[in-house]
């Protein structure tokens, strides 16, 4: 048994749950998200289309997107396993609409200016921060199934949206101005707040202590989860190569990609749209196949194989002679993307402790989310000097050198499917 494991905690993988949780559950799952994708295409175009900034610039605004959550998580994390889930959603949802709705109305009297878009990213990556760790931690609680397919259902939830968004950004190009992604995203996040009213009650679980149940388990806050992950051999390989993917990828898909489509392809808003719905599209139809073939048991490994393959991908869009090449090199990116976020998910969700899932997601998704503001910067800056497609194949490169370490030198390759996870699948059956 690992260090992190508490078998009180172990049952609440698949607790008994009230009946039309998880679609509610999903329908805010798809709410964020689908604002995510409009927020993902309305800020570039915002920034250096609308107000014409640099890349530098660029870089700055979804840096100060992400650092709120770089200091936040954790402590988001902490909260969200004391407090009452429902609870939380609807009022993180309320906030949330806010900010981008004022946002459209700057957009529509022509008074938006590059400060505005500063304090909205501000705003909403402060409220992404507790959005995070709190959807995560009630996901095992609002499904009876193996927890592979909850998370791959959400997953699928969550990328359907986000194509969703992208869509819906990519076709406001011909018929409205950009004034319309902000107002959209303040809808769709109020379609969230309907579906956080729809859920039960959702309390915070309370911690049961086992004989088995190691000193560092004991509730410290915000400090448990570091400690559960610091001392499991399971979960410190997959959030340090979610810390990678956050530094390597997720720059390269936030700021250098927007500028290949622009400065490389003479691309837009609708041209952005296309490529994040081809990049998203891979990971929705990985995700998908999956879900239809047995739950894969050597999980590390395909956390591995699909690092490596993403980087071959992002390696040769350095080199795609056209928009559509490197639209198909995306879509091969996002093939394998779909692999390393379902594979990475289910393994801290099934190794963290329920009264603690919240706190030790948070941590996992400080991977993702926390280091991006420098991966953002330093692919920005990198992108300034040497162009967004060299600065591509640097980070390629990084990430394939990061992934030859994180295979000698952590037991990420031994990673597997854990019994538990087994024996629920069974007595579901």
């Amino acid at each position: 048994m690992s260090q992190s494991e508490n078998p009180s905690d172990r049952s609440e993988i698949s607790p008994t749950v009230a009946s039309g949780a998880m679609p509610a559950y999903l329908t805010g799952v798809g709410s964020w998200f689908g604002s995510m994708g409009l927020q993902f295409v309305m800020i570039p175009t915002l920034v250096i289309i609308t107000l014409g900034a640099s890349a530098t610039q660029l870089a700055i605004a979804q840096m100060t997107l992400s650092l709120p959550q770089l200091f936040l998580l954790l402590y988001a994390g902490a909260i969200a396993d004391q407090t009452n889930g429902r609870r939380s959603l609807i009022t993180i949802h309320l906030l949330a609409a806010m900010p981008p709705a004022i946002l459209g109305w700057l957009v529509w009297t022509a008074s938006l200016a590059y400060w505005h878009m500063l304090v909205f990213a501000v705003a909403m990556g402060v409220l992404s921060a507790f959005s995070a760790p709190t959807r995560d931690a009630l996901l095992p609680r609002v499904t009876n199934s193996d927890i592979q397919n909850a998370v791959m259902k959400a997953m699928i939830t969550q990328f359907a949206a986000q194509i969703l968004g992208f869509t819906l950004a990519g076709i406001m190009a011909p018929l409205a101005g950009p004034w319309a992604m902000p107002v959209m995203q303040s809808l769709a996040l109020l379609v969230g707040l309907a579906g956080a009213l729809a859920l039960p009650d959702m309390p915070p679980i309370a911690h049961k202590p086992s004989e088995e149940d190691p000193e560092h388990i004991a509730d410290h806050g915000w400090r448990t989860g570091v400690h559960i992950v610091a001392n499991s051999p399971t979960l410190y390989p997959v959030v340090l190569s979610t810390l990678s993917v956050g530094m390597f990828f997720i720059g390269i898909f936030m700021v250098a990609l927007p500028l290949i489509v622009r400065n490389v392809f003479d691309g837009g808003q609708l041209e952005i749209s296309i490529m994040s719905l081809i990049f998203w599209g891979g990971t929705i139809c990985t995700t998908m196949l999956m879900m239809r073939l047995p739950p894969i048991v050597k999980r590390g490994r395909a956390m591995v194989l699909a690092l490596f393959v993403g980087s071959i991908m992002l390696l040769l869009i350095a080199f795609a002679p056209s928009f559509w090449i490197f639209c198909l090199l995306a879509g091969g990116w996002g093939l394998a993307a779909g692999v390393n976020m379902t594979m990475s998910r289910t393994i801290v969700q099934v190794e963290a402790p329920a009264h603690a899932r919240a706190r030790v997601m948070a941590i996992y998704n400080l991977g993702f989310l926390g280091a991006a503001p420098f991966g953002a910067m330093i692919t920005g800056l990198v992108a300034e000097y040497l162009g967004p497609q060299q600065a591509s194949a640097v980070f390629a490169l990084l990430m394939i050198g990061f992934t030859i370490w994180l295979c000698l030198f952590t037991p990420v390759l031994k990673i597997g499917r854990h019994a538990s996870e087994m024996a629920a699948t069974d007595a579901t059956d």
